[in-house]
């Protein structure tokens, strides 16, 4: 059985399982690590002396003949927990905070706006709260683009024309803005869409990717990880000691609280408090380094 973590777990228990027992038969389990599954379960009969019919091993890419892939490149362009999956063969899970923030080595005092680097700004639209990220990129170096962010703007209770206003009056040059592409739709308050009162009031153009890919929040948050610690642990964004709702969103955006008996939730906690500044972040990513395959950066999960 190829693959065999993406398989469900009942076609060896309902369809397999029972051809091997009148014959004494055996089977073949190969697969890419998938999280901690049915996969992970059967490895670890293999090394259970409880189960002495199950034998399991564990060998990391790098050590096939076959791997010709610059390993020290993967190491600066995925992040350490797909470094560990995909290559590895290891069994890894994301727990607790969502990004591995250092702010000892990742706010930065003495940020400024760099007339000549390009300046972005991510966009998350909300009555309640709405939120832009305002970073500038540096591709000179190997590796990923370093990202500054040296701007946020924070919102509440307030309509989309004040958050354009508010938008639209940044003292940057702005080479693209990128956003929610929920902010589509059209709002019941105004009969337009966030996206159309951008445009029509203040000429700004949100650019929103809306592939599958991109929109799978678990998916683009792992993408987003990269920056924060690449494979080699070392990053790749840092935040001007100003931005202190950011600061604060990154140090406290958490995964939901794991139980025994619950299956294991990838997806972020929308909290209302710290999530919207990450997703600000999360759609300037996806839009300005778009997620090439479901591999790339990420974790596939069930």
């Amino acid at each position: 059985m190829d693959e065999a973590a993406l398989i469900p777990k009942q076609t060896y228990e309902m369809y397999l399982r029972p051809t091997l027992a009148d014959r004494q038969g055996w089977a073949l389990f190969t697969s890419t690590p998938r999280g901690f599954n049915h996969f992970e379960q059967w490895y670890r009969y293999g090394k259970d002396k409880k189960y002495p019919e199950w034998e399991s091993w564990q060998v990391p890419s790098w050590e096939s003949p076959y791997f010709k892939d610059d390993i020290e490149e993967l190491k600066r362009t995925l992040t350490h927990e797909t470094f560990l999956q995909e290559l590895g063969s290891e069994f890894t899970s994301f727990a607790g905070k969502v990004y591995p923030f250092d702010r000892q080595t990742q706010i930065q005092k003495n940020l400024k706006y760099n007339p000549a680097l390009p300046t972005y700004v991510g966009i998350d639209f909300g009555y309640r709260h709405s939120f832009a990220i305002v970073v500038q990129c540096d591709t000179s170096g190997p590796g990923l683009p370093t990202v500054y962010q040296i701007d946020e703007v924070s919102m509440k209770n307030t309509k989309t024309e004040d958050f354009g206003k508010m938008i639209s009056q940044l003292p940057y040059h702005v080479t693209a803005y990128y956003g929610d592409p929920a902010g589509i739709g059209t709002n019941l308050q105004t009969g337009m869409s966030d996206f159309a009162v951008f445009s029509k009031q203040f000429g700004i153009r949100i650019h929103s990717r809306r592939d599958k890919l991109s929109r799978d929040v678990a998916n683009s948050v792992s993408h987003v990880r990269r920056w924060f610690e690449d494979a080699n642990g070392e990053a790749h964004f840092f935040v001007a000691s100003r931005c202190k709702e950011s600061i604060q969103s990154y140090e406290n955006y958490r995964y939901p609280t794991h139980k025994e008996d619950q299956a294991l939730k990838e997806v972020p906690l929308k909290d209302g408090r710290f999530d919207h500044c990450a997703d600000a972040l999360r759609f300037f990513f996806v839009n300005y380094s778009p997620i090439k395959s479901n591999k790339a950066g990420t974790i596939d999960w069930l």
